[in-house]
């Protein structure tokens, strides 16, 4: 029993979401708060597969990235995403989760251990064509993303898994499984959860 504990523990806070439908997602008027009451610290970090690469292979503009997720979903909610750290983690293991199908989430959770800080968000980007029918995964402060999903509902959604939010089938929220694509907003008691676990990830720094 106790070797089937870190496994129960896993599929419990772990959620491994699959690939969007095929249709366009919304358009979503940016709002932007000069100063937001729930700050959190957010670490990129790049998954490359050797030394022989760096985070130039997935192109991706930092700023415009957080301008994304702060102004279409965060920023209106009075949550603020700030830019921690840009960092690069070799983990070929982790980089092609196509060896590991069926078990991308165990995967995730086992190859991060010690490269997540617990201070603060951490976004992991590997791409998306070694992954087969996974557009992201959530676990508690950490997330992952898929590099073709960056700038989709996908970001949030997993950022609202690893901020403590659970899957729903409400059609329209950010964390339903219903028709993904039409994804982009919170409600209140998501919105009060997601503040929470800011404040008690910052209250441990």
């Amino acid at each position: 029993m106790k070797k089937l504990l870190p496994i129960i523990l896993i599929l419990l806070t772990t959620y491994s979401c699959s690939v969007e439908d095929d249709s366009a997602p919304l358009f979503i008027e940016p709002i932007f708060v000069d100063n937001p009451t729930a700050k959190l610290l957010v670490d990129i970090i790049y998954v490359v597969p050797s030394e022989n690469h760096d985070k130039s292979m997935y192109q991706l503009d930092e700023a415009k990235y957080l301008e994304f997720l702060n102004g279409c979903f965060f920023n209106r909610n009075d949550i603020g995403i700030e830019m921690g750290e840009s960092r690069v983690v070799i983990n070929s293991e982790l980089y092609d989760l196509k060896d590991n199908r069926g078990n991308e989430s165990a995967v995730f959770s086992r190859e991060t251990q010690d490269s997540y800080k617990q201070d603060r968000l951490n976004i992991y980007v590997i791409p998306r064509t070694n992954t087969i029918a996974i557009a992201g995964i959530g676990l508690r402060q950490r997330a992952l993303i898929t590099d073709e999903f960056l700038f989709q509902s996908t970001s949030p959604h997993e950022i609202g898994h690893a901020l403590g939010l659970f899957h729903c089938d409400v059609e329209g929220n950010i964390m339903t499984r219903v028709r993904p694509y039409l994804r982009k907003d919170f409600d209140g008691n998501q919105i009060n959860t997601m503040r929470e676990r800011i404040l008690s990830i910052n209250s441990d720094e």
